[in-house]
């Protein structure tokens, strides 16, 4: 019997049921970790796991304790088929997703409208993703992009439902990216929140007829780059996206098969001058955390919004893939 205060009980316990695949128990019994140790960010950060997995617009409770009522699952329309590899792979991304600084990370993003995540993802799962680019049937549509204006590259788009591995990348970073834009949503006086899961956000883009899945493999050579651009495909967008790169950077006596050049870049808009674009470095692994469509600035003690576009610089040797997530869907 669990003792009515201890909080690490419940939370083992939902661990033992989420490994088992009782989610909607998982989410109960953690929900009563979070109620009893409520200063615990790492309880709340698993029940928004566990609700991401489930669907929590599909999951409500009177209180804490009573029992769980479940409707049928729409908010999880591109879900991976839950099994143990899945949640291995799930939590494992998730943790790794969790031991990042997320207070300086929200620090950076407010001030700059951009953030690097070193090291978001192991060489093996960039493996893994970048393999994948030559696998025809993960993707609805191949784009080969050669035109000076727009870009030089190859845009491959995900076929629903996507990937395990990058929905794991999608879910997880939401919950963490949610409430950094929702305390956004708060300092520019809006009463208008994003739901905490990915599954409920995805169910809105639903609603607005964006049920076209966006996630892509990037792959550029020598010569390759994207021009400044914005990726909204509907009324409906989250405010912030995700690159992540997945070959090697070459540098002198390194891997061969890298690449020189492609540095991420982040504009304001209009741009008046040089500090308003910036070339991010990236590596094997990083990750750009940035903003979709504006930027908060805060003027005069006030914040409101300022306009971004995102692109790549020309990639000078070698070939350069990345994965682009947008947690927005398209029309």
């Amino acid at each position: 019997c669990l003792a009515p205060d201890f909080a690490e009980a419940y939370a083992n316990l939902a661990d033992i049921r989420a490994r088992q695949g009782s989610h909607v128990i998982a989410v109960s019994l953690q929900r009563q970790a979070v109620e009893l140790g409520p200063d615990l960010a790492r309880y709340r950060g698993q029940l928004a796991a566990y609700e991401s997995i489930v669907g929590s617009a599909n999951v409500r409770s009177t209180n804490t304790r009573s029992r769980l009522e479940v409707a049928p699952d729409t908010a999880e329309l591109d879900s991976a088929p839950e099994n143990d590899e899945f949640h291995s792979m799930f939590n494992d991304v998730l943790s790794r997703i969790q031991e990042l600084d997320w207070s300086t990370i929200e620090t950076e993003l407010t001030q700059n409208g951009y953030v690097r995540l070193t090291s978001l993802l192991d060489a093996a799962r960039c493996k893994s993703l970048r393999d994948m680019f030559d696998e025809d049937g993960l993707f609805s549509k191949t784009v080969v992009m050669n035109k000076t204006r727009f870009g030089r590259g190859v845009y491959r788009y995900f076929d629903s439902p996507n990937p395990q591995l990058v929905n794991c990348i999608r879910r997880a970073v939401y919950t963490q990216a949610v409430r950094i834009v929702n305390r956004w949503q708060t300092l520019l006086g809006r009463q208008e929140f994003f739901p905490d899961t990915w599954g409920e956000f995805r169910a809105r883009c639903a609603d607005a007829g964006q049920t076209t899945s966006s996630p892509l493999l990037l792959r550029y050579e020598v010569g390759g780059f994207n021009a400044l651009h914005q990726d909204l495909r509907g009324e409906v967008f989250f405010p912030l996206q995700l690159v992540i790169i997945l070959s090697p950077r070459r540098v002198s006596g390194g891997d061969p098969s890298g690449f020189r050049g492609g540095e991420f870049l982040f504009c304001d808009e209009p741009e008046r001058k040089k500090s308003d674009r910036r070339a991010i470095s990236v590596e094997l692994g990083d990750a750009v955390l940035f903003c979709t469509r504006e930027r908060l600035v805060q003027v005069a003690g006030v914040y409101g919004l300022k306009v971004v576009k995102h692109g790549m610089l020309r990639v000078t040797s070698g070939n350069r893939t990345a994965i682009g997530i947008p947690f927005h869907e398209f029309t």
